[in-house]
């Protein structure tokens, strides 16, 4: 298990570089990482994921409150 714990900081610490991310960058744009993020969205867990990341991306986005308000409510519909 040790071993295994090793491998997961080696990998947060490579994604967390500014390589890291670079590559993650180009892989999520490409086709193949296009197909992953929609097989991901298409599982339960995806789901939730992308309420989640919705929820937090909303207080950056340039909307209405309103607007941001009914986003909210029918995320946490969805959550609930």
């Amino acid at each position: 298990m040790v071993h295994l714990d090793c491998m997961h900081g080696m990998i947060a610490g490579y994604v967390a570089s500014p390589k890291g991310q670079e590559a993650m960058r180009n892989f999520l744009s490409s086709p193949e990482g296009q197909r992953a993020i929609d097989a991901y969205l298409a599982t339960p867990a995806g789901q939730r994921m992308a309420c989640l990341v919705l929820a937090r991306a909303l207080d950056g986005l340039d909307l209405p409150a309103e607007v941001k308000a009914e986003i909210r409510r029918s995320l946490d519909a969805k959550m609930a």
